[in-house]
Protein backbone atom coordinates (compact mmCIF):
# COMPACT_ATOMS: atom_id res chain seq x y z
CA UNK A 1 0.00 0.00 0.00
CA UNK A 2 1.38 3.22 -0.74
CA UNK A 3 2.27 5.98 1.97
CA UNK A 4 0.18 8.77 2.37
CA UNK A 5 2.27 11.68 1.42
CA UNK A 6 1.79 13.43 4.71
CA UNK A 7 2.82 10.76 7.17
CA UNK A 8 6.08 10.42 5.45
CA UNK A 9 6.44 14.48 5.20
CA UNK A 10 5.60 14.12 9.33
CA UNK A 11 8.32 11.58 9.37
CA UNK A 12 10.78 13.38 7.46
CA UNK A 13 10.13 16.37 9.22
CA UNK A 14 11.05 14.27 13.12
CA UNK A 15 14.34 12.57 11.36
CA UNK A 16 15.59 16.32 10.62
CA UNK A 17 15.05 17.47 14.26
CA UNK A 18 16.65 13.97 15.26
CA UNK A 19 19.64 15.00 13.77
CA UNK A 20 19.94 18.58 14.08
CA UNK A 21 19.88 17.85 17.89
CA UNK A 22 22.34 14.40 17.94
CA UNK A 23 24.54 15.66 15.12
CA UNK A 24 23.55 12.42 12.95
CA UNK A 25 21.63 9.48 12.58
CA UNK A 26 22.47 5.99 11.97
CA UNK A 27 19.58 4.38 9.33
CA UNK A 28 19.26 1.15 11.01
CA UNK A 29 18.66 3.26 14.68
CA UNK A 30 16.44 5.63 12.32
CA UNK A 31 14.31 2.20 11.00
CA UNK A 32 14.61 1.25 14.34
CA UNK A 33 12.79 3.79 16.11
CA UNK A 34 9.97 4.56 12.96
CA UNK A 35 9.45 0.92 12.76
CA UNK A 36 10.35 1.56 8.81
CA UNK A 37 11.66 -0.63 6.30
CA UNK A 38 15.56 0.67 5.27
CA UNK A 39 14.55 0.91 1.89
CA UNK A 40 11.90 3.96 2.88
CA UNK A 41 14.02 5.51 5.62
CA UNK A 42 17.16 5.70 3.07
CA UNK A 43 14.47 7.34 0.30
CA UNK A 44 13.96 9.72 3.36
CA UNK A 45 17.20 10.62 3.74
CA UNK A 46 17.91 11.04 -0.04
CA UNK A 47 14.99 13.32 -0.04
CA UNK A 48 16.20 15.64 3.01
CA UNK A 49 19.76 15.51 1.32
CA UNK A 50 18.06 16.73 -1.69
CA UNK A 51 16.41 19.80 0.52
CA UNK A 52 19.68 20.20 1.95
CA UNK A 53 18.36 19.93 5.55
CA UNK A 54 21.22 17.49 5.88
CA UNK A 55 24.30 15.51 4.11
CA UNK A 56 24.37 11.90 3.59
CA UNK A 57 27.02 9.31 4.90
CA UNK A 58 28.05 6.07 4.81
CA UNK A 59 25.24 4.19 6.93
CA UNK A 60 23.61 7.49 7.72
CA UNK A 61 22.95 11.51 7.55
CA UNK A 62 24.86 14.06 9.37
CA UNK A 63 23.59 17.77 10.50
CA UNK A 64 24.16 20.22 7.75
CA UNK A 65 23.79 23.67 9.24
CA UNK A 66 20.57 24.97 11.26
CA UNK A 67 17.48 24.60 9.69
CA UNK A 68 14.79 27.70 10.43
CA UNK A 69 11.57 26.88 11.49
CA UNK A 70 9.32 30.27 10.18
CA UNK A 71 8.26 32.14 13.56
CA UNK A 72 4.83 33.33 13.38
CA UNK A 73 4.69 36.66 11.19
CA UNK A 74 4.28 39.05 14.26
CA UNK A 75 7.86 37.65 15.55
CA UNK A 76 9.00 38.16 12.14
CA UNK A 77 8.29 41.96 12.08
CA UNK A 78 10.42 42.92 14.55
CA UNK A 79 13.58 41.71 12.36
CA UNK A 80 15.72 44.02 9.58
CA UNK A 81 12.46 46.67 9.46
CA UNK A 82 13.78 49.00 7.98
CA UNK A 83 15.67 47.19 5.17
CA UNK A 84 12.26 45.84 4.78
CA UNK A 85 10.83 48.66 4.02
CA UNK A 86 13.46 49.72 1.60
CA UNK A 87 12.93 46.06 -0.26
CA UNK A 88 9.15 46.51 -0.45
CA UNK A 89 9.84 50.05 -2.08
CA UNK A 90 12.43 48.79 -4.59
CA UNK A 91 10.09 45.73 -5.14
CA UNK A 92 6.95 47.93 -6.16
CA UNK A 93 8.97 49.90 -8.49
CA UNK A 94 9.67 46.94 -10.17
CA UNK A 95 6.21 46.75 -11.71
CA UNK A 96 4.72 48.69 -14.66
CA UNK A 97 1.66 49.06 -13.23
CA UNK A 98 -0.73 47.29 -15.45
CA UNK A 99 -0.23 43.60 -14.20
CA UNK A 100 -1.97 40.54 -11.95
CA UNK A 101 0.45 40.61 -9.26
CA UNK A 102 0.71 37.62 -6.58
CA UNK A 103 1.64 38.96 -2.88
CA UNK A 104 3.29 35.81 -1.03
CA UNK A 105 2.58 35.25 3.06
CA UNK A 106 5.41 36.91 4.73
CA UNK A 107 6.74 40.38 6.59
CA UNK A 108 8.29 41.10 3.20
CA UNK A 109 5.50 40.56 1.15
CA UNK A 110 4.06 43.27 3.77
CA UNK A 111 6.08 45.69 2.84
CA UNK A 112 5.87 45.32 -1.05
CA UNK A 113 1.59 45.80 -0.33
CA UNK A 114 2.35 48.55 2.10
CA UNK A 115 3.27 50.47 -1.43
CA UNK A 116 0.71 49.27 -3.18
CA UNK A 117 -1.21 52.32 -3.74
CA UNK A 118 2.12 53.40 -5.82
CA UNK A 119 0.63 50.78 -8.92
CA UNK A 120 -2.96 51.08 -7.74
CA UNK A 121 -3.62 49.81 -11.76
CA UNK A 122 -2.54 46.33 -11.12
CA UNK A 123 -4.72 43.40 -10.12
CA UNK A 124 -3.52 41.68 -6.98
CA UNK A 125 -4.09 38.33 -4.90
CA UNK A 126 -3.15 36.72 -1.61
CA UNK A 127 -3.03 34.11 0.11
CA UNK A 128 -2.14 36.67 3.76
CA UNK A 129 -4.92 37.93 5.58
CA UNK A 130 -1.96 40.63 6.80
CA UNK A 131 -1.35 41.83 2.84
CA UNK A 132 -5.62 41.88 2.37
CA UNK A 133 -5.87 44.29 5.08
CA UNK A 134 -3.02 46.23 3.70
CA UNK A 135 -4.40 46.07 0.20
CA UNK A 136 -8.16 47.39 1.83
CA UNK A 137 -6.71 50.39 3.65
CA UNK A 138 -4.96 51.60 0.78
CA UNK A 139 -8.10 51.00 -1.05
CA UNK A 140 -6.89 49.33 -4.03
CA UNK A 141 -9.59 48.69 -6.60
CA UNK A 142 -8.57 45.27 -7.40
CA UNK A 143 -7.59 42.76 -4.86
CA UNK A 144 -8.17 39.03 -4.73
CA UNK A 145 -8.28 36.83 -1.40
CA UNK A 146 -7.63 32.92 -1.86
CA UNK A 147 -8.70 31.22 1.10
CA UNK A 148 -8.31 27.73 2.31
CA UNK A 149 -6.66 26.43 5.33
CA UNK A 150 -5.80 28.77 7.55
CA UNK A 151 -1.67 28.67 8.36
CA UNK A 152 -1.32 30.64 12.08
CA UNK A 153 2.88 30.96 11.36
CA UNK A 154 2.38 32.92 7.99
CA UNK A 155 -1.13 34.55 8.93
CA UNK A 156 -2.26 32.76 4.94
CA UNK A 157 -3.97 30.05 3.58
CA UNK A 158 -2.92 26.69 2.41
CA UNK A 159 -4.26 23.40 1.76
CA UNK A 160 -6.17 21.44 -1.29
CA UNK A 161 -8.57 24.67 -1.82
CA UNK A 162 -6.20 27.21 -2.13
CA UNK A 163 -4.20 25.01 -4.74
CA UNK A 164 -7.54 24.56 -6.83
CA UNK A 165 -8.12 28.33 -6.89
CA UNK A 166 -4.19 28.88 -8.10
CA UNK A 167 -4.16 26.17 -10.42
CA UNK A 168 -7.52 28.45 -12.13
CA UNK A 169 -4.90 31.72 -12.18
CA UNK A 170 -2.23 32.95 -13.59
CA UNK A 171 0.09 35.72 -12.92
CA UNK A 172 2.53 38.37 -14.58
CA UNK A 173 4.69 38.55 -11.44
CA UNK A 174 4.53 37.09 -8.01
CA UNK A 175 6.37 38.42 -4.82
CA UNK A 176 8.07 35.13 -3.19
CA UNK A 177 9.26 35.36 0.44
CA UNK A 178 11.10 32.51 2.14
CA UNK A 179 12.99 31.61 4.76
CA UNK A 180 16.23 30.35 3.51
CA UNK A 181 17.70 31.27 -0.20
CA UNK A 182 20.08 28.18 -0.59
CA UNK A 183 23.17 29.89 -3.27
CA UNK A 184 24.67 26.51 -3.28
CA UNK A 185 21.53 24.74 -4.30
CA UNK A 186 20.21 27.32 -6.04
CA UNK A 187 16.82 27.18 -4.64
CA UNK A 188 14.68 29.28 -2.29
CA UNK A 189 13.10 27.12 1.18
CA UNK A 190 10.35 27.79 3.87
CA UNK A 191 10.47 26.46 7.18
CA UNK A 192 6.26 25.54 6.43
CA UNK A 193 5.62 22.62 5.02
CA UNK A 194 1.27 22.68 4.25
CA UNK A 195 2.69 26.26 2.75
CA UNK A 196 5.02 25.15 0.56
CA UNK A 197 3.07 23.83 -2.46
CA UNK A 198 0.81 27.24 -2.71
CA UNK A 199 4.67 28.69 -4.01
CA UNK A 200 5.44 25.90 -6.12
CA UNK A 201 2.06 26.36 -7.68
CA UNK A 202 1.91 30.31 -7.99
CA UNK A 203 5.79 30.15 -9.31
CA UNK A 204 4.80 27.49 -11.99
CA UNK A 205 1.94 30.28 -13.29
CA UNK A 206 4.19 33.13 -13.37
CA UNK A 207 5.77 34.98 -15.85
CA UNK A 208 8.02 36.83 -14.15
CA UNK A 209 8.86 35.12 -10.63
CA UNK A 210 10.53 38.03 -8.12
CA UNK A 211 12.14 36.25 -4.45
CA UNK A 212 11.78 39.80 -1.82
CA UNK A 213 14.24 38.37 0.94
CA UNK A 214 16.46 40.12 3.95
CA UNK A 215 20.04 39.66 3.49
CA UNK A 216 20.02 37.46 6.79
CA UNK A 217 18.15 34.46 4.27
CA UNK A 218 21.08 34.07 2.38
CA UNK A 219 22.61 32.60 5.31
CA UNK A 220 19.60 30.21 6.93
CA UNK A 221 18.85 27.12 6.05
CA UNK A 222 15.27 25.91 5.70
CA UNK A 223 12.83 22.40 5.70
CA UNK A 224 11.31 22.24 2.68
CA UNK A 225 12.85 23.69 -1.07
CA UNK A 226 10.29 25.15 -2.95
CA UNK A 227 11.70 27.12 -5.86
CA UNK A 228 14.53 26.55 -8.21
CA UNK A 229 16.80 29.12 -9.70
CA UNK A 230 15.93 28.40 -12.85
CA UNK A 231 12.04 29.39 -12.15
CA UNK A 232 12.87 33.02 -10.74
CA UNK A 233 13.87 35.93 -12.36
CA UNK A 234 14.90 38.28 -9.71
CA UNK A 235 16.32 38.74 -6.71
CA UNK A 236 15.14 42.02 -4.23
CA UNK A 237 17.58 42.68 -0.66
CA UNK A 238 18.76 44.92 1.05
CA UNK A 239 22.75 46.67 0.51
CA UNK A 240 23.89 43.96 3.04
CA UNK A 241 24.64 41.42 1.05
CA UNK A 242 27.96 39.54 0.59
CA UNK A 243 29.10 40.97 -2.78
CA UNK A 244 30.70 37.36 -3.39
CA UNK A 245 27.52 36.01 -2.97
CA UNK A 246 25.62 38.73 -5.11
CA UNK A 247 27.70 37.33 -8.05
CA UNK A 248 26.99 33.83 -7.47
CA UNK A 249 23.62 34.73 -7.82
CA UNK A 250 24.42 36.49 -11.30
CA UNK A 251 26.04 34.21 -12.45
CA UNK A 252 22.94 31.69 -11.70
CA UNK A 253 21.12 34.09 -14.69
CA UNK A 254 19.27 36.05 -12.03
CA UNK A 255 19.10 39.17 -11.42
CA UNK A 256 19.99 41.01 -7.71
CA UNK A 257 18.64 43.93 -6.64
CA UNK A 258 19.78 45.65 -3.80
CA UNK A 259 17.83 48.58 -1.71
Amino acid sequence: MREEPHLSGVRRRKIAQIVQQRGSAAVRDLCRQFGMSEATIRRDLRELDELGVVTRTRGGVMKNGPVVPDLPNEQRKQVGCEEKRRIGLAAIELLSGDEVVFLDAGTTALAVAENASRKPGCRYVTTCLGVARLLREQEIPGFFMIGGSYQRVNDAFAGTLAISALRSLSFDVSFLCCSAVDVARRSIAIGDEPYSQVQREVAAVTRRNIVVAHSDKFAANAFIRTVRFEDLDTIVTDRDLNGATAARIRDAGLEVVLA
